[in-house]
């Protein structure tokens, strides 16, 4: 018994074409939920110069992960001792509750980026 299959390479291109499609939806859902928690965590810091607010940062996607940061390299060095408080200096917490308030709403970027992604592939 012999059996031919007919399209089956174009198959194979449209599978991979998805598998490429179905990591970039992935990644700007982590993006989405990241700009939301980014944005919160801007809004909810206390702002005297402006300058910690500035270095609030969005990492790359990298194995699935994005991070939202202080860049505390230069002139934001204090975020981590706001955030946590030092033994002089009671905590001002801004990363937490920026997570906290806002769960639904990132979990829900995330959600409306994979359903509009989904959207086309139909």
């Amino acid at each position: 018994m012999d059996m031919q299959f007919q399209g089956l390479d174009e198959l194979m291109r449209e599978l991979d074409g998805m598998e490429r499609d179905t990591e970039k939806s992935k990644k700007d859902a982590l993006e989405a939920g990241g700009k939301v928690m980014q944005k919160s965590a801007k809004d909810i810091v206390r702002v005297r110069t402006g300058n910690l607010k500035g270095h609030i940062e969005l990492s790359d996607v990298e194995n699935d992960q994005i991070e939202v940061y202080v860049d505390n390299q230069g002139k934001a060095y204090y975020g981590y001792m706001l955030e946590v408080g030092t033994s002089k200096m009671s905590a001002q917490p801004f990363m937490g509750p920026a997570f906290n308030q806002n769960r639904i709403r990132i979990e829900q970027a995330m959600a409306n980026s994979i359903r509009d992604s989904l959207r086309s592939f139909l």
